[in-house]
C-alpha cells in the first residue's frame, strides 16, 4: 500500500478508528502516510489524530470521518481549515471508507480558493453598483438563425430596476417571446445595428401600448456578440416638455390674437419689414412682411405682402432705406418724420427693431402727417 500512495501528488493519509467499551468511535489513530502528508504533518504514525489535530472535532471534519467509517458512504468537500500549523487555508477532501477506518485524500485548494472569492467579492461590488443605478441595465446576447442573422436577444444579466420592470427575472429568456410587439421596430433594429457595427448609439424610444405610455432615452454598447443596454425613463420629463410647449403655444396664440386685434384696431398704419443688406452689409431695400388694415389708406399700396419697396416705388428716397438699416442692425429705435416721394405723403415714423437681431425684422407705426397739413391749410 505504501508505494501506491505515494504515488499520488495528493496527500494521503490512511486512519485506524479508536472505539470505546461500547464500540463508538471516539478517535482515529495514523496506520500510513504518504511522502506529502509526511511532509506536512510529521512522523504521526500511531499517533491520535485528536490529540495531534484537535480542530477536527470543531471544524466537523471528525464528524465526517465518522460518518464515513460507520456508513461506508464516501465524502467529497471543500474545507477551511484554520488550527494548528494552519492559517485559513482551504482544502479538498475525500473521505472512503477502509477495513475499520478511512483513507482521507487532500489537496490544497487555497491559491485557487482566493482567486474565486476575489472573483466573487468584485462581482459582488459590480453588482451592487449595477443594482444602484437608476436606470435599467441590461445585457443582451445575440440570437441568430443558420445563416448568421440576429433574429432575437437572450437575457443574460439585469439589474434590479430593469427586473422590476419586466416584472420578474428574465434570465435566459429571449426577448421577442416576452415582447414580441417589439420584433420589426426601430428599437430592435437599433440593438441589431450596435451588435454588426460595434458602434455604440443612443435614441428615444416610445413605449405605446395599451396600459403603457412611457418614454425612455436609450444607450447602447457591444458587448462580445451582444448588447449591453441602459434605459432612462424619461417619460415625466417628456410629459412635462410636451406640457409646456402646449401651453406656450396656447399663450402664443391667445397673444397674437390680442396683439392683430389691437394692431388692427388702431389709426396708424402700421407694418413690419425685413431689412435687405448687400454683401458689404449695406441696407439696400426692405420687403414688407405684415401690415395692418389703414396700412392702405395711409400709403396707397396695395397687394404688399412678401414685396419690396424697391418693387413697388423704385425711387423711393435712399434715406428710408438707410434708417431702416441702421434700426435693424443698431437695435437703437428711431422716431423721426420724413417725405416719402413717389407717395406725395410726409410721415411721422416711429422705427423699432423686432426678433432675433440676425433677422434684420423692424416694426413701424407711421402717420400720413400730408393729411393734417392739407386740413391745416384748409382752415
Amino acid at each position: 500500500m505504501q508505494s501506491l500512495i505515494d504515488c499520488s501528488l495528493d496527500i494521503v493519509q490512511v486512519f485506524q478508528a479508536v472505539r470505546d467499551k461500547d464500540g463508538n468511535i471516539v478517535d482515529f489513530s495514523w496506520t500510513a502516510n504518504n511522502k506529502q502528508a509526511v511532509e506536512q504533518n510529521g512522523d504521526v504514525i500511531g499517533k491520535s489524530l485528536i490529540q495531534q489535530n484537535p480542530g477536527v472535532i470543531s471544524s466537523g471534519i471528525f464528524g465526517r470521518m465518522v460518518q464515513v467509517a460507520e456508513t461506508g458512504v464516501p465524502q467529497r468537500y471543500e474545507q477551511n481549515y484554520s488550527f494548528e500549523q494552519f492559517r485559513s487555508q482551504w482544502f479538498y477532501q475525500s473521505i472512503v471508507k477502509f477495513q475499520d477506518g478511512i483513507i482521507s485524500t487532500t489537496r490544497e485548494i487555497t491559491t485557487i480558493k482566493m482567486a474565486e472569492q476575489q472573483i466573487i467579492r468584485s462581482n459582488n461590488l459590480l453588482q451592487s453598483v449595477f443594482d444602484s443605478s437608476l436606470n435599467t441595465i441590461t445585457v443582451f446576447e445575440a440570437v441568430r438563425n443558420k445563416n448568421g442573422e440576429i433574429i432575437d436577444f437572450k437575457y443574460l444579466l439585469t439589474n434590479t430596476l430593469a427586473k422590476l420592470t419586466e416584472g420578474n427575472d428574465p434570465f435566459a429568456q429571449q426577448y421577442l417571446q416576452r415582447h414580441p410587439e417589439m420584433n420589426n421596430t426601430e428599437h430592435f433594429e437599433n440593438l441589431k445595428m450596435v451588435v454588426e457595427t460595434g458602434n455604440p448609439a443612443e435614441w428615444i424610444f416610445h413605449y405605446d401600448l395599451p396600459g403603457y405610455d412611457n418614454w425612455y432615452k436609450v444607450k447602447a454598447v457591444k458587448i462580445g456578440d451582444g448588447v449591453a443596454v441602459t434605459a432612462d425613463d424619461i417619460t415625466e420629463q417628456t410629459m412635462t416638455t410636451q406640457e409646456m410647449l402646449r401651453m406656450k403655444d396656447q399663450l402664443a396664440q391667445r397673444i397674437t390674437g390680442k396683439y392683430h386685434r389691437i394692431i388692427e384696431s388702431m389709426d396708424e398704419g402700421f407694418c413690419i419689414i425685413e431689412v435687405i443688406f448687400n454683401k458689404r452689409k449695406k441696407a439696400v431695400d426692405y420687403r414688407f412682411l405684415e401690415v395692418n388694415a389703414v396700412f392702405e389708406k395711409h400709403t396707397g399700396l396695395t397687394d404688399v405682402i412678401g414685396k419690396t419697396m424697391r418693387e413697388l416705388a423704385a425711387d423711393i428716397e435712399e434715406e428710408w432705406i438707410q434708417i431702416f438699416g441702421d434700426v435693424a442692425t443698431t437695435g437703437i429705435p428711431s422716431r423721426f418724420q420724413h417725405e416719402a416721394k413717389p407717395l406725395n405723403r410726409t410721415y411721422d415714423v416711429y422705427a423699432f427693431r423686432i426678433d432675433e437681431p440676425d433677422e434684420h425684422h423692424v416694426a413701424i407705426l407711421f402717420n400720413d402727417m400730408s393729411v393734417r397739413r392739407n386740413n391745416q391749410v384748409a382752415t
